[in-house]
């Protein structure tokens, strides 16, 4: 893990690493103690994506009963929930969002999470330089809190990234009403996720308040395979 963090430090000096295991993390979130081992199984079988990223709410792979009633009474109290997953190529900060609960993510692989805080929003913005980025190994099962601004996982390597995330049953689903005119209303982008991007980001473009300021961060690839002659 050192390794890693070294190489991430050096090829992104403009961002601060930690491992999630740093007191840095207590901020945002906590390491849990959860056997995903079964649903990171599972995970691996899914193919990547062409390119791009890909999200699914929930998944029938994952939520066999078994993994559903151990994640449903170990993380969230034996209310409902789902099991889904992030996956694919990602590299750029683009957005943040956050919930009304929290969320749990165990890493199928490696990836890094690039983190704020809502304590430090201005009403619906977030001025610059108030990003950490923490690096998340495989195995890994973590707790994201409802206070914390999160989005897509950066890759380390050339083989993408796999993010398992379980949230409250319904999170992330379109909208079924009109948005609230009120409140952080304008940044609601789907159920229970409030959403800000960068001026830079595609979601700028379809819509999302661009309350996100500073760089745009781009996460420099510490291992890349090399290319056959």
């Amino acid at each position: 893990m050192s390794d890693v963090l070294t190489l991430l430090r050096e090829k992104n000096p403009r961002l601060a690493f930690y491992p999630v295991w740093d007191a840095r993390f207590r901020r945002f979130g906590r390491v849990v103690d959860f056997d995903g081992g079964k649903l990171i199984a599972q995970a691996l079988r899914v193919p990547m994506p062409e390119n791009g990223t890909k999200y699914l709410t929930d998944m029938p792979e994952l939520e066999t009963p078994a993994e559903l009633a151990a994640a449903q009474n170990a993380l969230f109290g034996q209310t409902p929930c789902q099991i889904g997953m992030c996956w694919g190529w990602n590299s750029r900060l683009n957005c943040l969002e956050y919930h009304r609960s929290s969320e749990f993510n165990i890493a199928a692989g490696d990836f890094v999470l690039l983190l704020a805080s809502q304590m430090d929003m201005e009403g619906d913005e977030l001025p610059p330089g108030r990003i950490t980025a923490f690096y998340v190994p495989r195995n890994t099962a973590l707790e994201i809190y409802a206070t914390t601004l999160h989005f897509c996982p950066c890759q380390v390597s050339d083989d993408g990234f796999r993010c398992i995330v379980i949230l409250p049953r319904g999170t992330n689903r379109p909208l079924k009403a009109e948005r609230s005119a009120v409140g952080d209303g304008r940044l609601l982008w789907s159920e229970n996720k409030w959403l800000i991007a960068h001026e830079e980001a595609p979601a700028a473009g379809r819509g999302a308040y661009p309350g996100l300021h500073g760089e745009n961060f781009t996460v420099n690839l510490p291992f890349r395979r090399e290319t056959p002659a």
